[in-house]
């Protein structure tokens, strides 16, 4: 930064986690060999932006928002510059409103651009899934893959618009997606099988792995964005593979890939620290082997792979939680009480794991599908019901919403004693393994085995 001195001005750099009133002495001595003395008839120095307040000096560089390039004023603390008047309120609340934190700017401009071509996108993709001509359909839905995965990689690689190049390849994905599906046959025509339903859901999610892939390929950045999509994928796979062989509709197959969905969560921790590069010792088994691995590891590449890591698991995680928010959507289509069941043990096993996660987003990934299940199976119920069923489903959510709020207004910044968490593990653990037997309910299994019993 430049300080600007009564004698002189000089450029420093400083640290920017250090206070200022630390800083003050070393910039006064590197401002002249008198000024420490003057300091001593006025009360001292202060540093202060142009226009601006004097700074303070408990603050540090950082918290102060000072960034490189930035020129501040040396000023004995008695005679500090006071604040900028405006003479003219025009120019008063223009100015003011052009340094709001939100105010419109050409980054915003773009990612408003940005999204406003992924959402016309869309709208296509829902306009092609409608009924009509499937050949005619599926070619137009190949030929928009390609042209959105051509534009994804001129994007990245020519236009140096990478998250541009990321949303183009999501979008080719999709598109990708209902070519799978339209190859198999139009979803709208007659007959509707279960095996027909998770034929076309294998072939759409098959074709948006391979989309993925590929897109991943052209773009080669943001990798943790098309983790989350290959995720949605996999279960996709899976599903359609249940549905197929088993023969189950889709109600059921959610539950099954619920169960994998959640497996797979269980492992997200330690699959994101491998894939951010990170990797710990083994155990010693011997004396000898205690002096391996100990070498100091670099401050600033472990920071930036811890970083990785977090990426990776808001990335996993995300994925994660859409594909439980479609498990229990598919669940709550069939409000019976095996899907009841699972939906609500899928929905209080997302809640109790969100609840050991590190960041918001990882939270939000799972807090935000374990609320929307048990909405979905009130809404599913409510539609079936009369009007005093209806009346109880509005009590139950009145009532719902009532605890939350007293929640809200009692936990958050609460240290809660450890035999309550304690008590959560324990309830976590017993929700997993009591989820696989619900779900096989759901599959018809304890039906089946009584039949053979007799």
């Amino acid at each position: 930064m430049t300080i600007r001195a009564p004698e002189k001005t000089i450029d420093l750099a400083v640290p920017s986690d250090i206070p200022l009133a630390d800083l003050l002495p070393v910039v006064v001595g590197h401002a002249g060999g008198q000024l420490e003395e003057a300091g001593l008839e006025h009360g001292g120095w202060v540093l202060q932006r142009i226009g601006g307040e004097p700074l303070d000096p408990e603050g540090t560089p950082d918290s102060l928002d000072l960034r490189d390039g930035e020129v501040l004023l040396l000023r004995p603390e008695a005679e500090a510059l006071p604040p900028v008047r405006f003479d003219s309120l025009v120019d008063a609340v223009s100015g003011t409103v052009r340094d709001l934190p939100h105010a419109w700017s050409p980054a915003v401009s773009r990612w408003t651009l940005r999204l406003m071509t992924t959402v016309t996108l869309l709208g296509c993709l829902a306009v092609l899934a409608l009924p009509g001509d499937t050949t005619s359909r599926a070619a137009l839905t190949a030929g928009a893959a390609l042209l959105a995965m051509a534009g994804a990689g001129a994007a990245a690689r020519m236009l140096d618009d990478p998250p541009g190049g990321v949303l183009l390849g999501l979008v080719s994905c999709a598109f990708l997606g209902l070519a799978g599906v339209l190859a198999v046959g139009d979803p709208w025509s007659a007959p509707h099988s279960h095996v027909r339903t998770g034929a076309q859901l294998l072939a759409g999610s098959v074709a948006a792995g391979a989309g993925t892939a590929l897109a991943l390929t052209v773009v080669s950045v943001f990798a943790v964005a098309f983790a989350a999509a290959a995720v949605v994928c996999v279960a996709g796979v899976v599903g359609g593979v249940l549905m197929v062989t088993v023969e189950v509709p889709f109600s059921s197959a959610a539950g099954g890939v619920a169960v994998a969905a959640v497996v797979f969560g269980a492992f997200v921790p330690r699959l994101s620290f491998s894939l951010a590069g990170l990797r710990l010792p083994p155990l010693p088994t011997t004396a000898d082997q205690l002096q391996e691995g100990i070498e100091p590891h670099a401050g600033q590449d472990v920071a930036a792979r811890a970083a990785a890591t977090d990426h990776w698991m808001s990335a996993l995680y995300l994925g994660v939680g859409a594909v439980c928010a479609g498990c229990l959507a598919g669940l709550a289509r069939h409000p019976e009480p095996p899907e009841l069941a699972t939906c609500a043990l899928l929905a209080l096993l997302l809640f109790l794991h969100g609840r050991s996660l590190g960041t918001a987003w990882q939270r939000l990934a799972l807090a935000v599908p374990a609320l929307l299940g048990p909405l979905l199976a009130a809404a599913g119920l409510a539609a079936r019901w009369d009007g005093t069923g209806r009346l109880v489903v509005a009590a139950a959510l009145l009532l719902s919403a009532a605890a939350l709020a007293v929640i809200s207004w009692t936990a958050p910044g609460r240290r809660l004693l450890p035999h309550w968490g304690r008590a959560g593990d324990l309830l976590q653990s017993v929700t997993a393994f009591a989820l696989l037997p619900v779900v096989l309910w759901t599959f018809g299994v304890y039906q089946i085995l009584r039949s053979a019993n007799g």
